[in-house]
């Protein structure tokens, strides 16, 4: 059996957060490139890769009322996003746990970039759905979930692709403790 490796996230360098916020923030301008595609799940965060290239790859998301995805990084990559529709709610930190996490109202418009040490959680804190773009260099292939300690500790619980089948438990949802409903 012959198997072929990867090399491709290897051999090229990531692009600088700064290139990444360009791209999101040209893209998100661009609605005729992701308003059509979009949708809006009640039931679960909504995810669509729109593009991907050995440097970077590029995500659209649609956020329900008071949906959004528990404390995670992005598995090593930088990444960048954007608000196109709605509002979202991002509290961050860095993943080795220096300095305290802080909160980010974004409306639309706003776009925000981090390097690979980067954990947050993010949420729609209203009743009205939020769409946003991503992209991430390079590509997105896994999110590692983490538990926050008083001290601003992370403790990892487990690791889950980016694409594909996912547990939930990630997933914030009306009800949960981290959502604005609750």
């Amino acid at each position: 059996m012959t198997q072929t490796l990867d090399r491709s996230r290897s051999l090229l360098p990531p692009l600088p957060p700064e290139r990444l916020l360009a791209i999101v923030r040209g893209l998100g301008r661009d609605a005729a490139t992701w308003r059509a595609l979009a949708h809006h799940d009640p039931a679960e965060r909504w995810h669509l890769k729109l593009s991907s290239n050995p440097r970077f790859d590029i995500w659209l998301i649609g956020w329900h009322a008071h949906q959004g995805v528990d404390l995670h990084d992005h598995g090593g990559s930088a990444g960048a996003f954007t608000v196109v529709e709605g509002q979202l709610l991002e509290t961050a930190g860095d993943a080795d746990g220096t300095g305290a996490l802080h909160e980010t109202h974004l409306s639309v418009g706003s776009a925000r970039s981090f390097g690979p040490g980067h954990v947050h959680w993010v949420v729609n804190p209203t009743a009205e759905v939020a769409t946003s773009v991503h992209v991430y260099s390079p590509p997105l292939e896994t999110m590692d979930f983490y538990e926050s300690t008083p001290d601003l500790a992370f403790t990892k619980l487990r690791t889950e692709p980016a694409d594909g089948a996912r547990t939930g438990l990630g997933e914030i949802r009306a009800g949960h403790p981290k959502s604005p409903a609750s």
